[in-house]
């Protein structure tokens, strides 16, 4: 019989009869500001100025997004444009001068790829390391591919699901290095072309039968459904986690604890029947960056990393943008458009193993999605749950006491924030995390339409997706194996 999965209630306890704080803290200073003003002579609709403002901004909705939410991502983005700095476009070759190569936009300034030589390695080229300057992390990252997941029985999905969670549960040790863990999956649409290229080198397109022409329509018929997935693992380790050496640096030492988990982590992941390609070396990760980030220069980058420069490790390609352009509703990167979605809930009822088969498989449409997983050590996670459990049950009595009704939501909420505090007693690790989506496309109407079929796919598979409205380009970073994520952008994640 196969197992069934559930998923907590993502919110987080209010401050104020279940209010988060984005919504308490301006009610309570619209009280305060109509109890200060009522002390003096003042006109009342002065008086009640504050607290219509505080309603507004706790409730209040702009193009759907609430303002609680938006207000100060969008007030920089319209600062940003008044100051003339949108679009942002990379400094001209000409007279550029040193250090051209790190010339990027704001939101990936800190950002570094370092080739490090690992001994073991089967090439001439080293590991690709993002070195993040502003946040003390490095990062590597692999390609992974299943072993037909999704033609295995419930019983063998179960047990894939299994080792998969065995591979994560050492990275919730105490004291460990690892602070995220983040896997993207990458789906694009390839069409036709390559397989009528096979066609022609194997001669049959020189004899244009009846037969060769219907095989040849079936396969323009299907082209547009044709897709080719990519599954990349990225590991992060927190250089401030990392014991210092006499012999060597700090950064050199987070690299070598770096090498270790990633060494470990894809021994585990072999033993979960996940086949792991080695480290992505530099060309590697800048070809995927470039790519992920702009589709339409796939052929360019392509010819670029099979040059001979490249072969000979005498070329390099430029991992950033050439120009990016953040709007309200998505943001430009070179020639594409990226929106980006945020899951904001997940499935509320009891799922199967292959739960997410729509998401990933149904939509046709070049889209990123990205799961990132933050390690919560045992000792930790059992005081945040003992918390929460007083917390929610401090709200229901406060509620109760004010006279609000307890809904069905919070006692689920206190139902399942009690079940992790058993699951964690048992020994289970716990990891944080957090879904995002992005989806590219070439223009506005092209993107129009490929968001909309993400979001049926992503209805399918029983999830809730939040525009990160004027925070698309933080969207678009997030979906980059780049080891940048949630935590890397404070105030940006509701």
């Amino acid at each position: 019989m196969a197992n069934s999965y559930r998923f907590g209630d993502s919110s987080r306890p209010g401050l104020l009869i279940g209010l988060g704080a984005r919504q308490a803290v301006p009610l309570i200073g619209g009280v305060l500001w109509m109890t200060l003003l009522m002390q003096f002579s003042i006109p009342a609709p002065i008086i009640f100025v504050g607290p219509v403002f505080a309603l507004i901004g706790a409730f209040g909705r702009f193009r759907g997004a609430p303002l609680s939410e938006v207000v100060v991502p969008a007030l920089r983005l319209v600062a940003r444009r008044r100051v003339r700095r949108a679009p942002w476009v990379r400094t001209s070759l000409v007279g550029a001068g040193p250090g051209y190569e790190h010339d990027t936009p704001k939101v990936l300034a800190g950002l570094e790829i370092l080739d490090v030589a690992v001994p073991g390695l089967e090439r001439s080229a080293g590991m690709a390391v993002v070195r993040d300057s502003k946040l003390g992390t490095v990062t590597a990252v692999l390609r992974a591919h299943g072993r037909g997941f999704p033609l295995s029985s419930p019983g063998e999905q179960d047990a894939l699901l299994a080792g998969w969670g065995a591979a994560l549960a050492p990275f919730a040790r105490e004291k460990s290095p690892v602070t995220r863990v983040v896997w993207h999956e990458w789906a694009h649409t390839i069409g036709s072309d390559g397989h009528e290229e096979f066609l022609r080198e194997q001669g049959v397109l020189d004899r244009l039968d009846p037969e060769t022409l219907d095989y040849l329509a079936l396969t323009a018929e299907q082209s547009r459904s044709t897709v080719a997935h990519s599954v990349l693992i990225t590991v992060t380790v927190n250089q401030r986690r990392v014991r210092a050496r006499r012999n060597i640096g700090s950064r050199a030492a987070a690299i070598e604890v770096l090498v270790d988990e990633v060494n470990l982590f894809a021994d585990r992941l072999a033993s979960a029947s996940l086949v792991v390609d080695a480290p992505l070396s530099p060309a590697e990760l800048t070809a995927t960056v470039r790519v992920w980030s702009d589709p339409n220069q796939a052929a360019q980058v392509s010819a670029l990393t099979h040059s001979l420069a490249a072969a000979t490790g005498r070329g390099s390609i430029e991992w950033g943008p050439m120009a990016s352009a953040p709007s309200w509703s998505s943001t430009a990167v070179d020639g594409s458009l990226h929106r980006t979605y945020r899951i904001a809930s997940w499935p509320m009822l009891p799922v199967g193993a292959e739960w997410l088969e729509p998401l990933l498989t149904s939509a046709n449409a070049t889209r990123t999605v990205t799961v990132v997983m933050e390690p919560v050590p045992t000792s930790r996670a059992a005081r945040a749950a003992d918390r929460e459990v007083m917390k929610r049950e401090a709200d229901a009595d406060d509620k109760t006491q004010r006279g609000f009704r307890v809904s069905a939501r919070d006692r689920k909420r206190l139902a399942d924030v009690m079940t992790r505090e058993t699951e964690l007693t048992e020994g289970h690790p716990e990891f944080r995390f957090v879904g995002i989506v992005d989806v590219s496309a070439s223009d506005a109407d092209e993107l129009a339409d490929a968001t909309a079929l993400v979001e049926q796919a992503a209805a399918q598979a029983l999830v809730d997706l939040r525009a990160l409205e004027a925070r698309h380009e933080h969207g678009w970073v997030a979906s980059l194996p780049l080891g940048r994520n949630v935590a890397s952008t404070p105030g940006v994640w509701a």
